[in-house]
């Protein structure tokens, strides 16, 4: 967590709904991986909270109900990234200083509470990995300086102040394996606790590792790229790596990216997911058994965002997903998939997509699960038998959560409910429909609802002011969860506070198979715009918005839908642009995921003269239509090296230019392409509010008028 100066010059104030719901998400603490023990009876669980994130122990059998409200180290550090040991009474995790540095590798004996300090990492540790047989540590590390994505905030790795000055160089910031056996320490009479090791640089040689297997030994699955920056993710190739020389042999070339390798327990096998982006794809199986490595596609298994091999039987592949704004688990054992279970409810880990942790013999499975209505918490099922993944609870939910009565109420008040409708085109779009039940609809002073405006007719009673969220990625979705948190977390606080608030999927989500994925390659902001478009006039037609009194609102590319929307259409009233690429063009140069997002969807290539002129014609920043009057709110992070704060400067610049509509750009000290800090939160999510109720929830049409600076 980092801290961010304050804002200065006037905040603004949200409502009291927006403002409790907002306060009590930026203060829930709430499990984001746990991690089951060998022999099934005990799980690590990571808890992130305002102040950082902790490690605590749960009994598998759920006979205590943990869940810690900050940091139990009285020097006030975290931890994180558990994984145990084969005698499940060790655990190893990350441990992080309170000032900014080097983390350590710590032991930790989960019965003692003793802790042992093994290794300063040099590096952030993006993966630790424990040997089956307990005796060798290898750390998936990035350098001081690397770049990360925009699922890691799109902030540098910094273990010490910024240099001054920050170089940068084409072969910097990699991302590498060390490897160090583990040992029992000499000389400590009764203690379970390794002795301090030697971390080795493993290598690579000249590849960046992106993701990895290894269950010990030798051989390492990983993805890698020659380019160490996030955009090399986008070109990341399957290699086999020799820990006792670094050397790599290439295993497949992927036509998109990859995702979630696993190991069979013999070493044999090995699988890995294939799609686009944030990948939620199709599961590969890779016979390593042989001279040359033969990769076959499962048939039929789609969104997967992890596998597992079943410890005891090599044959037996285990999956988790996607499954529209549900999870899915799924087992493949010589053809095609057979789901297990299916709900819907978010199943996830630590990278905040499906996953399961299994016990060794693998009858027990955990995971973190929330739904509407349900605070995330860590849950135990087992994986055969009558009972079988039938989730049982083994943290309890925030118990600081009774000091935020109100936010919560107004969270539980919220209702979420599935929608689907059909495009233009006859393509099936899903999502979700947030709203609550017995409050007054969002409009601004003096307005009836029901009575139209000089421009729209009047609507269906009980028809509420509609805001449109569009989520990032694209490969990303809206998904059943407990309260969403995409585009400053502002689909619970506007539904609290009257709003009728569409989470839509269109085409370029996940949860709908690769297909569906990829259906925007080559058509970023023309089929999915219509989707979202075609939603908006679904929700009219139904009497469940008001005509009229729309306003779309986006984070990154959701960003980028919006900015389009406003400019090329007369849909909504309003529009709030989050962290957004705006100028297709100076983002291939500037981003450090440039020269692979773009290429990867195909919006054009700036190495030549017609991919330059592509970038330009699908750029926010240029386009022009019937929503040039629209109203655009810019909010940026200072920091962000994802989508630069470049970006919304020269899209607010191109608006403010026109003077065809009210524009403002406010932008945040120290944040990333996501805000962290809950007082910019809250200010961010205030003047959202504000822009929505100013210009779409009074109903009366802007005419052209700049009437803000």
């Amino acid at each position: 967590m980092h801290s961010a100066p304050p804002v200065t010059g006037t905040a603004a104030e949200p409502s009291a709904a927006v403002r409790r719901v907002r306060t009590a998400m930026s203060e829930l603490t709430a499990p984001s991986d746990s991690r089951i023990s060998p022999d099934g009876r005990g799980v690590a669980v990571t808890v992130l909270g305002p102040w950082g994130a902790d490690v605590v122990i749960a009994p598998a059998d759920g006979s205590e109900l943990p869940l810690p409200t900050g940091p139990s180290d009285p020097a006030g550090r975290t931890r994180h990234t558990p994984r145990w040991l084969p005698d499940s009474r060790t655990v190893l995790l990350v441990t992080e200083p309170v000032e900014p540095g080097p983390p350590v590798l710590t032991a930790w004996d989960t019965r003692t509470g003793d802790r042992r300090e093994l290794a300063v990492v040099p590096g952030a540790v993006e993966e630790l990995y424990v040997s089956d047989d307990g005796t060798e540590v290898l750390v998936l590390a990035a350098d001081d300086g690397a770049e990360r994505d925009g699922m890691n905030l799109g902030l540098p790795v910094r273990l010490g102040p910024a240099p001054a000055p920050v170089s940068h160089r084409p072969d910097a910031g990699r991302r590498r394996l060390l490897h160090a056996p583990l040992r029992p320490a000499d000389g400590v009479d009764g203690s379970v606790l390794p002795a301090p090791v030697a971390l080795r640089d493993a290598g690579p040689a000249g590849p960046t590792v992106w993701n990895a297997a290894w269950r010990g030994g030798r051989t390492v699955v990983a993805t890698v790229s020659d380019d160490p920056l996030p955009a090399g993710y986008y070109h990341a190739r399957l290699v086999r790596i020799d820990l006792a020389d670094g050397r790599t042999v290439p295993l497949h070339r992927p036509r998109g990216q990859l995702a979630a390798p696993a190991l069979s327990p013999d070493g044999r096998r090995a699988a890995v997911c294939e799609g686009i982006s944030i990948v939620a794809g199709r599961p590969l199986l890779v016979d390593l058994d042989g001279p040359a490595a033969t990769v076959v596609e499962v048939p039929g298994a789609e969104d997967v965002t992890w596998t597992g091999f079943h410890p005891r039987d090599g044959d037996r592949l285990l999956t988790a997903g996607w499954s529209g704004t549900g999870s899915r688990v799924a087992e493949i054992r010589g053809g095609a998939p057979a789901v297990l279970h299916e709900e819907r409810a978010v199943l996830s880990g630590a990278g905040a997509q499906p996953a399961l942790s299994l016990s060794a013999d693998g009858l027990r499975a955990a995971t973190v699960r929330e739904a509407p209505g349900e605070p995330p918490r860590a849950v135990v099922a087992a994986t055969s038998g009558p009972g079988a993944w039938n989730w049982r609870p083994v943290t309890t939910p925030d118990p600081s959560a009774a000091r935020r009565e109100a936010g919560h109420g107004d969270l539980a008040r919220v209702r979420t409910r599935e929608t689907a409708w059909t495009a233009a085109d006859g393509t099936p779009v899903h999502g979700l429909l947030l709203d609550a039940p017995g409050t007054e609809p969002a409009t601004g002073p003096g307005t009836d609802p029901a009575a139209g405006s000089d421009t729209e007719p009047a609507a269906t009673p009980g028809a509420r002011p509609l805001a449109v969220l569009l989520h990032g990625g694209p490969s990303w979705q809206w998904s059943a969860g407990y309260a969403p948190a995409d585009v400053l977390g502002l689909a619970p606080a506007l539904a609290a506070a009257g709003w009728l608030v569409l989470l839509p999927n269109p085409r370029g989500s996940s949860g709908y198979g690769l297909d569906h994925a990829r259906a925007v390659v080559g058509a970023c902001g023309d089929v999915d715009l219509d989707d979202v478009l075609s939603g908006v006039a679904h929700l009219v037609a139904r009497g469940e918005a008001l005509p009229g009194r729309s306003a779309v609102l986006g984070h990154s590319y959701g960003g980028f839908l919006a900015a389009l929307a406003a400019a090329r259409t007369d849909a909504f009233r309003a529009a709030v642009v989050v962290s957004a690429p705006t100028d297709w063009l100076s983002f291939a140069h500037t981003s450090v995921i440039g020269g692979g997002y773009e290429e990867t969807y195909a919006i054009g290539d700036a190495r030549t003269s017609e991919g330059r002129t592509a970038l330009l014609a699908r750029s926010p920043l240029f386009a022009e239509g019937a929503g040039t009057a629209t109203p655009v709110l810019v909010l940026h992070g200072e920091y962000d090296r994802i989508t630069p704060p470049g970006q919304a400067h020269e899209l607010y610049r191109a608006l403010a230019r026109r003077a065809t509509a009210p524009v403002e750009l406010h932008v945040y000290p120290a944040e990333g392409h996501e805000f962290t800090d809950p007082a910019h939160l809250l200010d961010a999510t205030a003047r959202a509010e504000r822009w929505l109720a100013r210009y779409a929830a009074s109903g009366a049409a802007h005419h052209g008028t700049k009437d803000t600076p």
